[in-house]
């Protein structure tokens, strides 16, 4: 076993079959226990398999690599997000609660946004003529109430409503139940579900189908869930329905300091009450961090008091706090900094070369960025932006006839992907959807469409539409898909073309890579496989591009780096304006705890004293509560 604690090593060593609560702050090692608690498991039972929920696919992995030098590992445990298990097992039952055999993700929020909006003209409500009116901000005005209609929707969804507590909270008058369950219709008659869904009927599935449960409880003993602060109440309750009243030995770790999801439903208290009345576990607290300096610790214990407890072996590491005079000067002055740091090289403190990429600079939203990467660009200091997860969109003709293509051949139903489908193309949609042929029928008919190339588009769906959806030949796909547009890149007479064939090549690139990773983690053959592994996020790049990172808060969580800047530090900015009740404060607070303790060796936590607002006025700024005293 490598270097634990005693604390640790009571942890990893506990009775097997016990529930399990652990505490664990900022840079505890609270990832290093609960690997060694699934080996400590393994080593200790003959056959008997370990979930391990995680909350990034990216924990999913960092975990799995960890584990690998145990026997049998990938055949005893199962480690994977909370919604990939969930859509895991509908994937398999699904059909014994009605839903299709092949489940469509519906993973954008504007393709869901289109859903709800043709279940309420199937109702009969003139929903176009209501949103297509020439004042401005009268059309802004409506379009957020759809979107609070869709927010209400998740969170019906995120707290298992009833239609009883449904209609208490938001009054019978608003009919928002009807409106609701016409929605949830629209959804499965277009052969789809949304990402709330895979919780949702997942949860559903283990309650109404004990069998079903039953055979998962006997194969999986054990449950270890990472994150555990951020559980919202359907994630809890899918864990409790999977554990039924057979799987007691369940572990869940986690930091309340660093619950900072609230707005997807989030909340300690799953952790901290509801999993102490539900299983009596037995108790650990890790407070001591072996990852920060003491001046790291300092600050954060400054923002949460008490919540960190120092290594005897921790370095002194460094805290700087910079006034500027406003959003410029403060990126003058981190870029300075920079540069001062790349000329140091090296530091007693720092592992190896002090570079870019052993550094991050830290927002609260991306807004914050504006003024930094105009220097950074400047001072040709290479940086790249932290992706989440998610897919993101493609820019090209080509890439989004990729795109909405493979969606239709796996649900011709999807009549919203359908619909962008043909408007790209320039032909009219068909008035039902539910034919076989519809990409071979297209590719006939786009060759004399006016759109640009269209003889590649119309070789592009037929080789969509020829695909063997089980088993598709990708690298065949990719090899003639390549070529066509090699050939297209080397032709002169294309070259105001040049821009858009090199989008096309990067996000045929892209998608070859992603079906490459697909392969390589064995989440299974099909084309349908595939697209729900993109969906839930399995397929992200794990690779930042070079350079610097700049994140947000939300993006950097889990991970950290030697040096971090922590910049635009004011009131309205972090915490945000948005923030008005003292929940909404504790979060916000919570976000800023996060934000200090990603930085392993020194923190640089900058604010300006006034900004320029997007409409253009200067308004003098007061720094952020959190940091207005602290003290180096």
């Amino acid at each position: 076993m490598i270097n634990l604690s005693e604390t640790q090593t009571k942890i990893v060593r506990a009775p097997i079959g016990t529930p399990i609560q652990i505490l664990a702050s900022a840079g505890s090692g609270k990832t290093r226990v609960l690997t060694e608690r699934i080996r400590f498991i393994l080593d200790n039972t003959k056959k008997d398999r370990v979930i391990a929920l995680t909350f990034t696919n990216k924990a999913a992995e960092e975990m799995q690599e960890r584990l690998v030098d145990v026997d049998e590992v990938e055949d005893r445990t199962w480690i994977s997000t909370v919604h990939s298990i969930a859509q895991r097992i509908l994937e398999q039952y699904g059909h014994t609660i009605g839903l299709p055999s092949e489940l469509h993700i519906y993973d954008r929020d504007k393709d869901r946004m289109e859903v709800f909006l043709q279940s309420l003209r199937d109702e009969g409500v003139d929903i176009d003529e209501y949103l297509n009116i020439e004042d401005s901000k009268e059309k802004k005005n409506r379009q957020q109430v759809m979107q609070n209609y869709m927010d209400t929707f998740s969170v019906i969804k995120r707290e298992l409503l009833s239609q009883e507590e449904v209609e208490d909270r938001f009054s019978i008058e608003s009919g928002i139940w009807k409106i609701y369950q016409d929605y949830q219709s629209a959804l499965l008659a277009s052969g789809g579900i949304d990402y709330d869904d895979i919780l949702i009927f997942a949860h559903k599935l283990l309650l109404t189908q004990e069998w079903i449960a039953d055979l998962y409880r006997t194969k999986f003993k054990h449950i270890c869930v990472d994150e555990a602060q951020d559980l919202n109440k359907a994630q809890y309750e899918f864990i409790n329905a999977f554990c039924g009243d057979k799987v007691k030995s369940i572990l869940m770790v986690g930091d309340p300091n660093q619950m900072i999801y609230g707005f997807n439903g989030s909340s300690e208290k799953y952790l901290t009450t509801q999993f102490v009345e539900d299983y009596n576990p037995t108790k650990y607290k890790l407070t001591e961090n072996y990852r920060s300096t003491k001046a790291i610790i300092k600050v954060a214990n400054q923002i949460k008091p008490q919540s960190q407890t120092e290594h005897e072996m921790a370095l002194n590491g460094l805290f700087h706090k910079q006034e500027c005079e406003d959003e410029y000067v403060e990126a003058q002055w981190v870029v300075n900094q920079i540069n001062e740091l790349l000329k140091l090289e090296n530091h007693g403190e720092i592992e190896g070369n002090i570079t870019l990429e052993n550094m991050v600079i830290i927002a609260r939203n991306r807004f914050v960025f504006k003024a930094l990467t105009e220097k950074l660009e400047q001072e040709k200091i290479a940086f790249n932006f932290k992706k989440g997860e998610r897919q993101a969109e493609p820019t090209s003709l080509f890439g989004k006839i990729l795109d909405y293509s493979i969606r239709l051949k796996l649900n011709p139903k999807d009549w919203v992907d359908g619909k962008k489908l043909c408007a790209l193309l320039k032909i009219k949609p068909p008035k039902e959807w539910h034919g076989d042929n519809l990409l071979s029928t297209w590719s006939r008919e786009v060759i004399n469409a006016d759109i640009l190339f269209p003889s590649l588009q119309a070789e592009l769906l037929a080789n969509i539409d020829s695909l063997d959806s089980e088993e598709p030949n990708i690298p065949k796909f990719y090899k003639e898909s390549s070529e066509q547009l090699n050939k297209l890149a080397n032709d002169a007479e294309l070259d105001d073309k040049k821009p858009e064939i090199e989008r096309s090549i990067k996000e045929l690139e892209e998608f070859r890579s992603a079906w490459t990773r697909f392969k390589l983690k064995g989440l299974g053959e099909s084309l349908q496989a595939f697209r729900n592994a993109l969906a839930l996020g399995q397929l992200a790049e794990s690779a930042q591009g070079k350079g610097i990172t700049l994140s947000t808060v939300h993006t950097m969580k889990g991970l950290e780096k030697d040096i971090v800047f922590l910049v635009g530090m004011v009131e309205g900015v972090f915490p945000d304006y948005r923030a008005k009740t003292a929940q909404d404060i504790e979060e916000e607070q919570n976000s800023a705890f996060v934000a200090v303790t990603r930085a392993r060796r020194w923190l640089y936590i900058t604010y300006p004293q006034r900004r320029t607002m997007p409409w253009g006025d200067i308004k003098y700024q007061s720094p952020s509560r959190f940091i207005k005293n602290l003290k180096v």
